[in-house]
């Protein structure tokens, strides 16, 4: 009888050694199929969420300049002059600035619509997108800046800061006199009904 119980431990004993590395590396690939998996199921969903801003000319102009600036095949006569290069990573510079002032500005909002249940997650995917989206933009700017030259950044940004003020102080400008025809016109059309009214 204790023979026997002896033998049976021994049997349960005896297991391999390739047994544990194998249920290792099934895990292993079922974790990796698992994440690669995830990871392109969010792929495709960030490639569903629609931008809210149309598409940055300004960035393509810039990349399309530099991709031609580090071809090692073309001549330096037909290569971009580096003060273009720097002006089209400012003109960059500024949109990217442009367009995070307006999603802080509107961002709030944005906020209490989807509390409210005015806008459904699809908007506020959008917005959350877009705000990660244009810190992405302003990171790889700062890395283009100190490609140049070390340290550029503290200078460049508050001048590209000050060009989107202007700008946008320019747009208010311009866009006044149209404003005051188009409120003419209402107040006129306000003024004319009633003693239209009237005389009939």
């Amino acid at each position: 009888m204790a023979e026997e119980t002896d033998s049976q431990t021994a049997e349960a004993v005896k297991i391999s050694v390739f047994t544990p590395l194998i249920y290792v590396g099934v895990m292993l690939t079922i974790f990796a199929f698992f994440s690669v998996w995830y990871r392109r199921r969010r792929v495709e969903k960030f490639s569903e969420v629609k931008p809210l801003f149309k598409e940055n000319y300004n960035a393509l102009i810039y990349q399309q300049l530099k991709s031609q600036y580090d071809d090692p095949n073309l001549g330096k006569d037909k290569k971009p002059h580096e003060k273009v290069l720097k002006a089209a990573l400012l003109r960059r510079a500024v949109e990217a600035i442009r367009r995070s002032m307006k999603l802080k500005e509107n961002e709030p909002i944005f906020n209490k619509l989807y509390q409210n249940g005015s806008i459904g997650d699809d908007m506020f995917k959008q917005l959350e997108f877009q705000i990660k989206f244009q810190e992405i933009e302003l990171k790889e700017i700062v890395v283009e800046c100190e490609s140049f030259k070390k340290g550029w950044s503290q200078t460049f940004f508050p001048l590209a800061q000050e060009i989107c003020f202007n700008e946008a102080l320019r747009r208010r400008l311009n866009a006044m006199p149209e404003r005051s025809e188009n409120l003419s016109e209402l107040w006129d059309y306000k003024i004319v009904q009633p003693s239209d009214k009237v005389a009939a």
